[in-house]
């Protein structure tokens, strides 16, 4: 195989069996060498040795995917959620005082049709226009009850599009601080705070789910023919029930 010097780079201090050499090929040429690389030096950082096993690249690689698939889910009911909300008690009072510019420009530009209005605001808007709903159907929303609203609703936007622009959670920085408990002080940018501060946004016994979902994204569910699963510690997010 005529490899390029970042490919060489990847394989070098690589401990790979000869049945994931062509796993490793395809998966460098579908997922790109510099993500491998940049998985396989962030590993290394917990290493007390200069080399590090496929299947530990492997598995982070597929542990970071399960994660992001259970947050779009969970993001998406949110979304779904908060829409429902504001279509179902104003689908035929259309004009209000209280909708933001933003939203308001948006049912104008549909020919004051609620439902596609709010089809096409981003969740930015969404949210902040949900907050400004009076007392009664705020509450419908189920926001945390916290001095920090705003914060935390900035981060859960952030986070909302990192999983949507399927960044790789586990090496992104661009979170935003949230103020949750369980982390930090509660205070923190990291995955997992960013996690906690989406699952308080969630309706109790949806969050309670989401929690469950985070948590199996570590179990081994290899079928035949998979790279061994070899998930390091490091990178495992566990959330308490």
């Amino acid at each position: 195989m005529n490899m390029t010097k970042r490919e060489k780079e990847f394989y070098n201090n690589l401990i790979i069996c000869d049945e994931d050499k062509i796993r490793a090929e395809k998966s460098l040429k579908s997922k790109g060498v510099e993500k491998h690389l940049l998985i396989k030096k962030r590993l290394l950082t917990w290493n007390k040795v200069d080399s590090i096993e496929y299947e530990k690249i492997a598995s982070t690689y597929r542990y970071d995917k399960r994660i992001r698939h259970v947050l779009f889910k969970y993001i998406s009911y949110l979304e779904e959620f908060y829409r429902a909300i504001i279509l179902d008690n104003y689908f035929n009072r259309i004009r209000q005082k209280f909708w933001i510019e933003e939203f308001k420009n948006k049912i104008e530009d549909f020919n004051h049709n609620l439902n596609d209005a709010l089809e096409h605001i981003d969740f930015r808007v969404l949210l902040i226009q949900c907050q400004r709903l009076p007392k009664l159907k705020r509450e419908l929303c189920l926001f945390p009850k916290s001095k920090f609203l705003k914060d935390n609703s900035f981060a859960l936007k952030e986070l909302r599009n990192a999983v949507m622009h399927n960044k790789f959670l586990l090496l992104y920085r661009g979170f935003e601080e949230c103020y949750v408990n369980g982390v930090d002080d509660g205070k923190s940018a990291s995955l997992k705070a960013n996690i906690l501060n989406l699952i308080q946004f969630l309706p109790s016994e949806v969050g309670e789910q989401c929690i469950k979902d985070i948590n199996a994204c570590k179990e081994d569910r290899n079928k035949e023919g998979d790279t061994k699963w070899d998930l390091p510690s490091q990178v495992i997010i566990s959330i308490d029930i």
